[in-house]
């Protein structure tokens, strides 16, 4: 059947459809035609990426890492040789960003979120003063005190009456180095704080340590391995460390202290720059 319509003639079928209607429903046509366009595409907008620039100065960085790293001057094959892996590096560094590789990667954003904070921290700052460093450490005291420590012998046990048997053995006299069950606890504990024995025998433990007698064996006290006899040796209580012997960490702490502040004040100068919109739920 033709169809005459301006003068010319189109076949069609028998639904009525013309034959290009038809070809155009084919899925292989569409996905043909798209490759084309892709291929055109990446043809005209990629004219740029056919060179990489090796400037005299970037050559001398790499020299002069590999003699930093190395202690060692390049040879000729070992520059040749570093220049080469820089290159491929690069190549890959600049087809991986026209891909679009860097986009929705959890991992390089937060490299280049570090790398960022990095540089904010990093501003030149002159050396504080004195005075200044004495008055971060006074306003920071407790970062300065030493906590109250005990000093202690202790016999384990399993059972609580095992305990009190040796307890009252010790008090008849006997020997306590043939008391206690098996444990890989140490024999004696030396200068301990409370965080330091929660995480050893379980919370609470120290508290039960208050108050004990000097070079006595008491108890039981319970912890999280079983049960002990405990004899305490010394008991340091809290002590503040003088600014000239913690001078040096003051200091430390100060300068990680200014790094903090510079990229606190560099973020919100940032957001200041934009224009937060958080859709509602």
């Amino acid at each position: 059947m033709v169809v005459t319509d301006l003068g010319y003639s189109v076949p069609v079928n028998e639904r009525g459809d013309s034959a290009l209607s038809g070809l155009i429903r084919q899925p292989l046509v569409w996905f043909a035609l798209i490759g084309i366009a892709l291929f055109v595409a990446d043809s005209r907008f990629s004219v740029g990426r056919s060179e990489i620039y090796v400037s005299t100065g970037l050559q001398d960085r790499l020299a002069a890492l590999w003699t930093t790293q190395t202690g060692l001057i390049a040879t000729e094959d070992e520059l040749d040789s570093l220049l080469q892996n820089w290159i491929r590096e690069e190549v890959l560094y600049q087809e991986a960003l026209r891909l679009g590789l860097d986009q929705e990667d959890s991992i390089v954003r937060r490299r280049l979120v570090q790398k960022l904070s990095f540089i904010a921290e990093t501003e030149q700052t002159l050396a504080p003063e004195i005075s200044t460093l004495e008055t971060f450490y006074r306003n920071n005291i407790d970062d300065y005190t030493l906590p109250k420590r005990y000093s202690f012998r202790q016999l384990y046990f399993e059972s609580l009456g095992s305990a009190e048997q040796a307890l009252r053995d010790i008090g008849l006299g006997h020997d306590t180095s043939g008391l206690g069950d098996p444990t890989m606890l140490n024999a004696s504990y030396a200068y301990r704080s409370a965080i330091d024995l929660n995480a050893t025998f379980g919370f609470g433990f120290p508290d039960q340590l208050q108050g004990l007698e000097i070079a006595k064996w008491q108890g039981p006290i319970r912890s999280g391995f079983g049960y002990h006899l405990i004899q305490t040796t010394s008991v340091e209580p809290e002590q503040t460390s003088p600014f000239a012997t913690v001078q040096q960490q003051v200091a430390i702490d100060y300068r990680q202290y200014q790094q903090e502040n510079a990229r606190d004040a560099f973020v919100i100068n940032l957001m200041d720059q934009y224009t937060i919109v958080v859709e509602q739920r």
